[in-house]
């Protein structure tokens, strides 16, 4: 082949290439483009029995159609609108707790644009839920009244049986039992035939506290045992006094129904922790906001006088550091 023949062919080659590219650039949409998409932020995986919330944003499209797919069913649909001059909308939808939307499936928005019906799909996994329990009883809080039962939460990852609760417990007010719902007694948990034991029948007698206090209860429903632990909680960390060899101690503030420990301290810069009974194996790290077992270290920017609390609700862990 000649030279200049060669020339040619490179040329043409590059100008088809060019050609190529250029077809291939990235679309962009148009601002008067009629879209519908799903918020990236939405959850790709939750339990069944929770509630679903769905991020929305919609480009001159007023309503859709929202569903709900799993394995060609239809599980859920809903129509959704936007207000007007509205973009970015967020819906909540209630997920039964069913087995038969465990696995996976897909969240569907449905639109009209341009005279054709539009379809785009997020893809999300639904997991079985957490068994429950619940504490009720006179010597709590709640009272015997099932519908007022606290619930109490799982703590071990590796088992679907074990739960606690923090609670202050009158040893003289009549006990308290473990119900699998809020909703009745049916296969309520009650005081076995020795300490530490359960028996899940309707005679089984109440559980009781030999004094008062505030406890750490433990029960596991498939070994039927319960534990009860007397606790006092104090401050610790380089921060406090006491650096990290020695507690600070708080006082419990209330009774039955409460769960604040309150403690007004010297404080230096460095960190924290809140822990049990002077001892590591119960112990809250983590943000004021949200504390969790061997949470990290909190940390104390300024010297002063602080007035500190701690909350152990059962609805979730928490702590307050107030400088004064």
């Amino acid at each position: 082949m000649k030279l200049g023949k060669i020339h040619i062919y490179m040329g043409t080659l590059m100008v088809l290439m060019m050609g190529f590219i250029s077809s291939c650039k990235k679309v962009e949409h148009e601002i008067d483009d009629q879209i519908v998409s799903i918020n990236e932020g939405t959850a790709s995986a939750i339990q069944v029995g929770k509630t679903l919330r769905v991020g929305f944003i919609s480009n001159n499209v007023r309503a859709f159609d929202f569903s709900i797919i799993k394995d060609g069913t239809i599980l859920l649909t809903e129509g959704v609108s936007f207000a007007e001059n509205e973009k970015i909308i967020s819906k909540e939808f209630a997920i039964p707790n069913d087995a038969s939307w465990v696995g996976e499936a897909l969240l569907t928005v449905t639109y009209d644009a341009g005279g054709q019906r539009m379809e785009k799909t997020k893809a999300i996994v639904f997991q079985e839920s957490n068994p429950e329990m619940f504490i009720v009883g006179g010597s709590i809080g709640a009272g015997w009244e099932p519908s007022l039962s606290i619930a109490m939460s799982l703590y071990d990852a590796e088992s679907k049986t074990k739960f606690e609760i923090f609670e202050y417990i009158k040893a003289s007010d009549g006990g308290f039992k473990f119900l699998p719902t809020n909703t009745g007694w049916d296969d309520a948990f009650g005081a076995g035939t020795t300490a530490g034991t359960l028996l899940q029948t309707g005679d089984a007698g109440n559980i009781e506290a030999t004094e008062d206090g505030f406890y750490r209860v433990r029960m596991d429903a498939e070994g039927l045992t319960y534990e009860l632990l007397k606790l006092n909680f104090g401050v610790i960390g380089n921060a406090t006094p006491g650096g990290w060899d020695e507690d600070t101690d708080m006082t419990f503030d209330g009774g039955k129904g409460t769960y604040t420990w309150k403690v007004t301290m010297n404080l230096v810069p460095g960190e924290l922790k809140f822990r049990a009974n002077d001892d590591w194996a119960i112990n809250f790290g983590g943000t004021a906001a949200s504390l969790s077992q061997d949470g990290p270290n909190i940390v104390i920017d300024a010297a002063g006088t602080y007035a500190i609390e701690l909350h152990l609700n059962p609805a979730g862990y928490s702590a307050t550091i107030t400088k004064q």
